[in-house]
């Protein structure tokens, strides 16, 4: 009977450590595609693998990388509909969810995405699996 309870009790341990794993790295990074949503009606997003496959931020654009479980800068500013570029340089999984909607699906090493705004306003940046990311954008 006593084991019974044990894995009961474990149960929903284990689950939230395997989770942990997945979400935090791991696995293979080649041919990863990133299904996007939109985060509000007033912006558009790129996915990296969707369409025209984005390999390299231009020179100059506002971007921001996801490094050391961080977003690097950590604010941004740019004009309206104007891209901002997002790449995960880690092998943490990562994700761009901006006011509260995940714009990006899963980012693996790599993976990079753009997203604008239709109208001025400030946007805050947070990654689904790592609350401490967290980032401002601000659109004028």
């Amino acid at each position: 009977m006593q084991r019974k309870w044990l894995w009961a009790a474990m149960g929903p341990v284990l689950a939230v450590g395997l989770l942990s794993g997945i979400a935090c790295g791991g696995g293979d990074d080649s041919g990863s595609t990133t299904t996007p949503t939109k985060a509000a009606t007033d912006a558009t997003t790129t996915p990296n693998g969707g369409g025209d496959k984005i390999t390299e931020v231009p020179a100059g654009a506002p971007m921001v990388d996801q490094d050391n479980l961080a977003f690097k800068p950590d604010a941004v500013k740019a004009k309206v509909n104007e891209k901002i570029y997002f790449k995960n340089s880690e092998t943490a999984i990562h994700t761009v969810t901006i006011d509260a909607k995940n714009v990006s699906g899963n980012m693996r090493k790599g993976d990079i995405v753009t997203w604008s705004a239709g109208k001025a306003g400030s946007y805050k940046v947070t990654c689904d699996y790592h609350p401490q990311m967290k980032a401002t954008i601000t659109i004028e």
